[in-house]
């Protein structure tokens, strides 16, 4: 029976709205996390750039990161997932597989209202221009994903840190994109600062993308079988986000490419680098269902994290029964009407025959 008793867990199949809905609220929140995280990250790549010899006078100032739109998006999103988890608790119970550990079915609403609180408190900060405080809130949010995430059902505690060093860096890679796409915008009559920002960015992108994918494959080792891969919705789920995570690489390579060459001013944001954000755009998407189907693997500890169930009673007086267990069996019977009985011993034919003898 799960933690809250009257509800009662079914599989979800694609076919179910709640999944499609919970799936796109989640999608909504990743997105809103990378554009406030990682759009943090990608003015600190601006001032990084700036802080240099070389830098030549630049056309306008570094543009200030959407982190407020960001934090208010995921603020929404996480409203829409609290919501959606009351409304149809069932259906939040389905999809919260595997269990998450003291959580149980309550997962998804709980951790949506923890990462509401963490998104609100980011807004609040940064509406105070205290942007370096609402790190803190920010990273909570990546904190309660960890928790959430099926590895954390998988293999409790070390799961949580496969998915913060999977997550974080991905968040950060979208984010700190976004923003160097409004600093090229930003800065277009200046051929150098484009190039140069470009470049900047490219650099820590690689790193991510390393971290990004090489936890990626750890993740899906411990989420689907190889057999699983063609046969589970989850499994064909997960080639597609692999095959959009190439894509995104690929279009990665050719805009640095294109930087060889030499830039016009006012030539804009190139091509690669639009296509590479609405490709991390669909990834984010496809996340947000995958976070909702059932990985086809089995938990690693799943037989510790439950109790063991007791054995079926059996009578007594079946065959092949221990005296520890007829004894503990007897006892059972010594309960009648709230009392307790002793029972007597059995006698034999001549005793009893005796017994009914009168002046005996």
């Amino acid at each position: 029976m799960s933690p809250l008793g009257a509800i009662s867990v079914v599989p979800m199949t694609l076919t179910a709205p709640a999944l499609w809905l919970t799936g796109l609220e989640r999608g909504l929140l990743l997105a809103g996390l990378s554009v406030a995280l990682g759009g943090l990250a990608g003015r600190g790549l601006a001032r990084q750039y700036l802080a240099r010899q070389d830098t030549p006078a630049l056309p306008a100032p570094p543009p200030e990161p959407w982190a407020l739109r960001g934090s208010l998006a995921g603020l929404v999103a996480s409203a829409a997932l609290l919501v959606t988890a009351l409304a149809g608790p069932g259906a939040a119970a389905s999809l919260a597989r595997p269990p998450v550990a003291g959580l149980g079915s309550r997962a998804t609403a709980v951790i949506a209202a923890a990462e509401l609180a963490c998104f609100a408190l980011a807004a609040i900060l940064l509406r105070f221009r205290l942007s370096t405080w609402s790190v803190l809130p920010l990273l909570g949010v990546v904190l309660a994903e960890g928790i959430r995430a099926h590895p954390e059902g998988m293999i409790p505690a070390a799961g949580a840190l496969l998915t913060y060093c999977h997550l974080l860096p991905a968040v950060l890679w979208a984010g700190m994109l976004v923003y160097t796409a409004r600093a090229v915008i930003a800065w277009r009559a200046s051929a150098q600062s484009v190039r140069s920002m470009l470049r900047l960015y490219g650099t820590a992108a690689a790193w991510l993308f390393a971290v990004v994918v090489v936890t990626g494959a750890a993740s899906a080792l411990l989420l689907v079988p190889a057999g699983s891969l063609l046969t589970t919705s989850y499994g064909r789920f997960l080639i597609a986000k692999a095959a959009l995570v190439a894509v995104v690489a690929a279009l990665a390579l050719a805009s640095r490419a294109g930087l060889r060459r030499p830039a016009e001013p006012g030539a804009g944001l190139p091509l690669a680098v639009r296509l590479e954000i609405g490709a991390l755009a669909a990834v984010l998407a496809v996340t947000g269902i995958l976070t909702v189907l059932t990985p086809p693997a089995k938990p690693v500890f799943s037989a510790a994290a439950r109790p063991a169930a007791s054995p079926p009673a059996r009578r007594a007086d079946q065959p092949g029964r221990s005296a520890g267990q007829i004894s503990r069996a007897a006892c059972g019977s010594c309960l009648r009407d709230g009392r307790f009985r002793t029972p007597r011993p059995a006698r034999s034919g001549r005793a009893a025959a005796a017994r009914g003898r009168p002046g005996s």
